[in-house]
């Protein structure tokens, strides 16, 4: 209510943070009246409410003046924007994922293997790149049907990640072929990786 937000600092009574990282995010209504100008927040921002809850925003300011020009105050307009942040996150995940199996497809693949190459060009440390292709899994398909074959390149995915660390990229490069980014990982270390995905499989 109003008696109760009264005199109380716009921060303290809608507190603004950064979805991605919950950084706490300045208020557009400040930069406002310190410029003198229409203000929209860039970031990702959220609403943080008294529960803990986060409300996922779109956030604007812009300054009242009078008559004469001077600025009396600020008005500011705000929308939940929850249903448009999820869809936009569920159409990333889309198009950077294969859908059987949930690992990177081919495209993100290459721009994690394009970042690996840009880390040996700063740091200098040794990365390694694995492919892998399941031989006769076209006779899986063939003799099981195409339900079974994607139920076996789904569970085979879940059986390769537990063998890798959180840094490793796993991808489906697609139909039978997968690519794997081994982070920061010598040559000795990563043949026997390889030989363990080997035997898993």
């Amino acid at each position: 209510e109003f008696d109760e937000t009264r005199g109380q600092y716009l921060q303290d009574i809608m507190p603004l943070i950064d979805e991605a990282t919950s950084a706490t995010l300045q208020h557009p209504i400040l930069e406002c009246l310190r410029e003198n100008r229409t203000v929209q927040l860039d970031a990702e921002c959220a609403l943080l409410l008294p529960s803990g809850a986060r409300v996922p925003i779109a956030d604007s300011a812009a300054p009242i003046r009078d008559e004469s020009g001077v600025v009396r105050g600020a008005v500011m307009v705000f929308h939940d924007v929850s249903e448009a942040r999820q869809l936009q996150r569920e159409l990333s995940y889309q198009a950077s994922h294969d859908p059987l199996t949930g690992l990177y497809n081919r495209r993100e693949f290459d721009r994690e293997v394009q970042r690996a190459l840009g880390r040996i060009e700063r740091d200098g440390h040794n990365h390694a790149l694995c492919y892998l292709d399941l031989d006769q899994f076209k006779v899986v398909n063939d003799t099981c049907g195409h339900a079974a074959g994607d139920q076996l390149l789904h569970k085979l995915t879940a059986y390769l990640q537990s063998k890798l660390r959180k840094a490793d990229v796993l991808a489906r490069l697609g139909g039978d072929e997968f690519g794997l980014l081994l982070s920061h990982c010598p040559l000795h270390r990563a043949m026997e990786v390889a030989e363990s995905l080997r035997e898993v499989v």
